[in-house]
């Protein structure tokens, strides 16, 4: 009789506990889409941050969604961080590794032919409100395969 009542309250303890693992220290994420899975040497990613707690220590990543149909095995993009005058706090170059340059096999997290790979940004001091864009640096004018390009700001915990 016990046993029965106490069953349903703990399966429900046991998912909360699960959830409540899965957040981590992540204090922003965020990703935009491309349509046709097409990212335009024209198309700027930006996201605005506006609040985000002042005293923490922060490490920015920025998340690649990429399918099989992607031509290279890197992906070279220019990563700019502004801050609320518009001004350039930042102004750098960053060559992400998609697939393994030996094996050709793809880097990152999923399953079938679509990928997400993260990689750490430079900067841990990011004073809100800021902005964060993000443009293909491959000099090709459609890079075809890259469906969304994300930001993930998490706390650096000591």
């Amino acid at each position: 009789m016990i046993t029965k009542c106490l069953s349903p309250i703990l399966y429900f303890l046991g998912m909360l506990f699960l959830l409540s693992g899965c957040n981590g220290d992540r204090l922003y994420e965020s990703f935009e889409d491309f349509p046709n899975q097409s990212w335009l040497v024209s198309d700027t990613v930006s996201f605005s941050l506006d609040s985000l707690p002042p005293d923490v220590s922060k490490m920015l990543s920025v998340g690649i969604r990429y399918n099989d149909s992607y031509e290279y095995h890197n992906l070279y993009l220019r990563y700019l961080l502004r801050d609320s005058l518009n001004n350039v706090m930042l102004d750098s170059l960053v060559n992400l590794q998609l697939f393994d340059s030996k094996s050709g096999q793809p880097l990152g997290s999923g399953f079938g032919n679509r990928r997400t790979l993260y990689d750490t940004l430079p900067a841990n001091q990011l004073a809100t409100p800021a902005r964060v864009e993000f443009i293909q640096y491959m000099r090709k004018d459609t890079l075809t395969g890259i469906e969304s390009v994300g930001l993930k700001i998490s706390e650096i915990r000591d």
